[in-house]
Parts: structure tokens; C-alpha cells; sequence
């Protein structure tokens, strides 16, 4: 009796969430991203019901990252029925407070966070299934600076700072605590303060076998 009274508890606070969800213009999206977190934390497909995915991800052990992403792509809603289920939402399932993603910034579907302490994105554009861990910046040099545009299946490792209106393209990763002010090519790495970019490193990140890869 006491774990069917827990169970219907934990649905009654991911409702709020699940709701928005399924009303918001960007489902889509959400779905491709909640599919990809499931494939990178548990290796395997999930066929369950949305409702079911969802949860797995939003009472996930140490995985606040991704709430503070589902908070991103409903942004602020404009019914306010929505607005009223938005804040119940937030207040219920809480995001990483840490980790903010500028609702200027344009993402992606498929966008990991992983141990997202510290991570602040703010970038023109961030293509499908990048990968960007702890402690990273992605913005302007200053204020009212333009800001980067990432490619796809792009790996930013812990500490790294991706500042200016560069370009780095598709398949890159950048090295932990790598600043990089320059634009990227496709297929190449980032090492150094600042960084120096080593051509033709390798054309995919090495996270992506754990996933398909259809480029």
C-alpha cells in the first residue's frame, strides 16, 4: 500500500511537467532529446510511453541537467494555465540551479549535459547532439559580443571556454580547459589556452558510439 501511495505521489508531481510537454510546440524536440538521454544513461532504447520516459528522467539520480533543459525548451508559455503548471513544475521537479541556458540560445535536439555544475550556454546557435560537460562558458567576450555557433555531434569537455561569434564545426571536440576564440573546422580538436586547433583528429567524438550516428 505504501509503495502504490508513493508511486501515485510521484505521479502527481510529474504532471505539471507532462502536461507542458505534450501541449508545447517544441515536443518534438523533446521526445529526440528525452531519447537520447535515456540511450547515453541506460545504453539502450527505451519503447516505453512518454509519460514512463519522462519520468525515468526527471527522478533520475543526479541528472537535475536534463530538468534544466526540458525548463529550457518549454520556455515561458503564454496561456496562463501553462505558466501555472510551469511554476508548479519547477517547484516540484527543481532544475540544476547552476546551469543556465540562455532562452536567447538556439539548441539542437539531442543535447547531453553531463555533471553541468558551473556550465553557462549562451550561443547563437547549438547544432543536434553535442555533448558539453562541467564548468563550461559558451558566450560572448563581452557584453552584447556576438556569440558561437556549435555544430553537429560537438564534444565541449569540462572547463573548456567557447567565447566570440566563431564557428566550430561539426564533429569537434574541445578539450578540457581549452579556450577557444578562433573559428573550427569540421573533424577537428581544441587543446590550449588559447587553443590551437589540431585538423583531421578524428571524425567523430569518441561519446558517440554510444549512440547512432547517421552522418
Amino acid at each position: 500500500m505504501l509503495e502504490k501511495l508513493r508511486s501515485f505521489y510521484r505521479t502527481l508531481k510529474l504532471y505539471p511537467a507532462l502536461t507542458l510537454v505534450k501541449r508545447s510546440p517544441a515536443r518534438k524536440v523533446i521526445e529526440a532529446d528525452i531519447d537520447r538521454w535515456l540511450l547515453m544513461i541506460y545504453q539502450q532504447k527505451s519503447s516505453d510511453t512518454l509519460a514512463r520516459k519522462l519520468r525515468a528522467l526527471m527522478y533520475g539520480k543526479d541528472i537535475e541537467e536534463f530538468r534544466a533543459l526540458l525548463y529550457y525548451r518549454l520556455g515561458e508559455p503564454s496561456r496562463l494555465w501553462d505558466r501555472i503548471l510551469l511554476c508548479f513544475a519547477t517547484w516540484f521537479l527543481p532544475p540544476l540551479e547552476t546551469l543556465l541556458i540562455t532562452p536567447s540560445s538556439s539548441v539542437g535536439a539531442g543535447l547531453i549535459i553531463m555533471h553541468g555544475h558551473g556550465t553557462y550556454i549562451d550561443a547563437q546557435a547549438i547544432g543536434r547532439n553535442c555533448l558539453i560537460f562541467q564548468e563550461v562558458a559558451i558566450g560572448a567576450k563581452h557584453e552584447e559580443g556576438e556569440r558561437p555557433t556549435i555544430g553537429n555531434y560537438v564534444h565541449v569537455s569540462s572547463g573548456a571556454k567557447v567565447l566570440g561569434g566563431i564557428t566550430i564545426g561539426d564533429h569537434c571536440v574541445i578539450a578540457a580547459n581549452a579556450v577557444v576564440v578562433k573559428d573550427m573546422p569540421p573533424n577537428s580538436l581544441a587543446v590550449g589556452v588559447p587553443a590551437r586547433t589540431l585538423r583531421n583528429a578524428g571524425s567523430k567524438a569518441e561519446y558517440i558510439a554510444r549512440g547512432e550516428v547517421s552522418e
